[in-house]
């Protein structure tokens, strides 16, 4: 799993990331916002942030790229624990909120219990976690976006049925969308599950959890 980190303590910084680091957990750490939107890939299951950076506010900052909260999962953490921001950053998708001060292990068991929860089975060793949004194989684990997310728990509540472009594009977007929208979101779902005969599809039908 790979995590981001922006904080500007530097002695916060590097104990929450050692800390992570010793649950083999793969962590870039950035001390500002314009350090981890210029140096970063982008391709993070977790961001973990301070709201209160050198260079900004990162609620601001997350309200401009919403695509950032929309495919990795966040957590918040600040010594600003009014409910306002804590209402902010759950509107923008933070899936957590720590009030500062906390130990850097309570880091630890907040990234954890995004990964506790009961399974739905996929295949004979594939899982999906609907807690943590996550894809789980024995040898990794896959976070999906919340559109993918959204995709794959609509097929397992109609498994063994098709379901239309006109439902996916409804219940997802909430608006029609092209039939090449919806399929690049399978084919993103698809690879994520590591199985693509999982998912079955039918001309002018729809898609099929099989």
């Amino acid at each position: 799993m790979k995590i981001a980190l922006i904080e500007d303590e530097l002695h916060l910084n590097e104990a929450i990331k050692l800390l992570l680091e010793l649950e083999n957990f793969n962590v870039e750490s950035f001390k500002n916002i314009r350090e981890f939107l210029r140096e970063s890939d982008n391709d993070y299951d977790i961001i973990i942030a301070d709201i209160s950076l050198p260079d900004g506010n990162f609620l601001q900052e997350l309200s401009k790229h919403k695509k950032i909260g929309e495919e990795t999962k966040i957590i918040i953490m600040s010594a600003h624990g009014e409910l306002d921001n804590i209402k902010k950053a759950f509107d923008l998708g933070a899936e957590d909120f720590i009030k500062k001060p906390f130990e850097p292990e309570e880091i630890i068991l907040r990234v954890k219990k995004l990964f506790k929860t009961k399974k739905t089975k996929l295949s004979e060793n594939i899982f999906y976690d609907p807690e943590s949004k996550t894809i789980i194989t024995p040898n990794s684990k896959e976070i999906l976006t919340k559109k993918e997310a959204m995709l794959l728990e609509l097929l397992i509540k109609h498994r063994g049925r098709f379901v239309s472009f006109d439902t996916i594009a409804a219940t997802i977007w909430d608006e029609p969308v092209s039939s090449n929208t919806i399929a690049a979101l399978i084919k993103r779902l698809r690879q994520k599950i590591k199985n693509k005969d999982l998912i079955t599809s039918k001309r002018e039908i729809g898609y099929m959890l099989i």
